[in-house]
């Protein structure tokens, strides 16, 4: 029984930390999307000066 508690709060902490990871990356995307916006309004894309 005491292994069966063990292996409940391993997939518990697991269970948690894959939930974080996916806010994280979803936080990490939209501030990718605004650096690139953020970019592309400084310096268009497509426009080249010599």
């Amino acid at each position: 029984m005491e292994l069966f508690k063990m292996i409940l709060d391993q997939a518990a902490g697991v269970a948690i930390a894959i939930l974080l990871i996916m806010r994280i990356e979803n936080k990490l995307d939209g501030l990718t999307n605004a650096v690139i916006k953020l970019s592309d309004t400084i310096r268009p894309t497509g426009k080249t000066e010599a």
